[in-house]
């Protein structure tokens, strides 16, 4: 579970669904294709949907397309949104398989089909016998996104002391309400999209992979579509039934122990950051009682407690390396990386083609509707992180329209379809316990976690499991004896240069 990544940072999903990023023989710093979709005539109306070839560079026959769906499925009236999505053919010319696999990025809010070269060219062992299905959903990437592009009335000192400046997101929420109704931005709506798509593209099945807040998703279609799922992948386990961001103080709190403690017993780091544990503790007091200043597009700013949580809790998803490391020069004043860390970690919620509304709407009818001020306090009690985050997102539900669900959204999902479930042991989000948890409830699952890995895991081991499940359909006789315990983590240290910008 987290908020939709920046830009350079779209990416870091495909490893987590255990693809490779720089296939062998391509130039790295090469810009990779990217697809461009067909437009569907006007008067077209829903249900009509248009493919045509698309980013020729890549291996086999890819094809990008345009879908049109009603805004409003209930009433089958009104807007339109044209779904923008991928398709790379099977490289098999024999193969006769009729099931697609597709995949779920997290958020919600991240878009797949921008980094579909990567995954197309990441999974040709899932390729070799299946088309591959990549979706924008709606108010999403291709398809129409809802973004909060608008200035900040107040400029960039407002996003310090909240992170969702509330001016701002009222202009986004009314900008967005001039073309879109909000409420209409749910995964329940999102998952009877996909599914009409595959009933056009005439694909009797999906096996849907997803990572972190996609495999809500996949328990939502699960639910609503046993019928057209021939196999499930869900990676970094979050169950529908579990508070989601409201847990994360918590769970970060304990992650960010860990981490401090592995560096002390590590020989090296302990020898660069000997009073590491004093030190975070003193920073952490420092912001609350005395916030320093810092600059924000060159003015000045306080880097108050929150702000400092939030670049903590970035760090500690896949950059924990560094963490001591900065932690080490706040504690010698210097709180500038820091800050620009927050900076751009946060800016996905002002970022242009961003998904900033789609998000709002899922996480305050999923997630923040079922809170209140007791649990918020008792799950944030004692953490670095606080109330900061989920405090933010209950302030912008107020302001915000979203649908009212029913109670059974929150219910398990019972299924029989085979799934395969991955957690990472130190995972600060979503820990092996979501994945048991979840796996309660699917018949025919196996839970697999990976000793020392944190949120999302992947890798050529993990990649090679997918497409062994996938082929055979069953997780009857897995080999998962390629899997291995994660080093110990290659800390930042005092004489190691490194880039602390996103």
């Amino acid at each position: 579970m987290r908020e939709p990544l920046t830009t350079p940072l779209r990416y870091t999903l495909a490893v987590a669904l255990g693809l490779s990023l720089a296939p062998a023989g391509r130039a790295q710093d090469e810009p990779p294709p990217q697809p461009s979709f067909p437009t569907l005539p006007e008067a077209a109306p829903a249900g009509t949907g248009i493919i045509q070839p698309c980013m020729e560079e890549l291996e086999g026959l890819v094809r990008c397309g345009r879908y049109r769906v009603y805004e409003d499925r209930e009433s089958r009236t009104g807007r339109t949104i044209d779904l923008g999505f991928v398709i790379a053919d099977a490289l098999d010319p024999a193969s006769k398989n009729s099931d697609a696999v597709t995949f779920f990025f997290g958020g919600p809010g991240s878009p797949v089909t921008p980094a579909s070269p990567f995954v197309i060219r990441g999974v040709t062992g899932l390729r070799q016998h299946r088309d591959l299905l990549l979706l924008d959903f709606r108010g999403v990437g291709a398809s129409q996104p809802l973004d909060c592009a608008v200035p900040y009335p107040r400029g960039v000192e407002s996003r310090f002391g909240e992170i969702f400046p509330l001016d701002h997101i009222e202009a986004c929420r009314d900008r967005l309400q001039q073309q879109t109704r909000l409420d209409l931005y749910t995964s329940a709506i999102n998952m009877d999209d996909l599914d009409e798509l595959r009933s056009w593209l005439n694909y009797t099945a999906l096996n849907l992979n997803g990572g972190s807040y996609g495999t809500q998703e996949i328990q939502v279609f699960l639910r609503r579509h046993p019928e057209s799922v021939r196999t499930a992948v869900l990676n970094g386990v979050s169950p529908i039934f579990e508070g989601g961001y409201v847990t994360h103080a918590g769970r970060l709190q304990n992650a960010l122990d860990e981490l401090v403690a592995e560096c002390l017993a590590d020989d090296a780091c302990a020898a660069a950051y000997p009073d590491l544990e004093q030190t975070t503790a003193r920073i952490l007091q420092r912001v609350r009682v005395d916030p320093p200043e810092v600059l924000a597009e060159g003015k000045p700013v306080r880097l108050g407690p929150g702000e400092l949580g939030y670049a903590i809790r970035g760090l500690l998803y896949r950059r924990a390396a560094e963490l001591p490391a900065l932690l080490d020069g706040a504690g010698r004043g210097e709180w500038q990386p820091l800050a620009d860390y927050y900076l751009a970690r946060s800016g996905w919620v002002s970022e242009e083609g961003g998904e900033t509304g789609m998000h709002f709407s899922v996480i305050c009818a999923e997630d923040m509707s079922q809170l209140d001020d007791e649990t918020i306090a008792r799950e944030t009690a004692g953490t670095f992180l606080g109330d900061y985050l989920v405090g933010g997102y209950v302030r912008v539900c107020e302001k915000w329209p979203y649908a009212r669900l029913d109670p059974s959204h929150w219910e398990p999902v019972e299924s029989d379809v085979p799934a395969l479930l991955l957690s990472g042991s130190r995972d600060p989000v979503t820990p092996p316990s979501g994945g048991d948890a979840v796996g309660r409830y699917l018949s025919n699952s196996l839970h697999i976690v990976v000793p020392g890995e944190g949120h999302g895991v992947g890798g050529p081991c993990l990649g090679e499991i997918q497409t062994a499940f996938v082929e055979t359909g069953t997780v009857d006789g897995l080999d998962t004896s390629c899997l291995k315990e994660r080093p110990p983590t290659d800390f930042v240290l005092p004489e190691t240069e490194t880039e602390t910008g996103e």
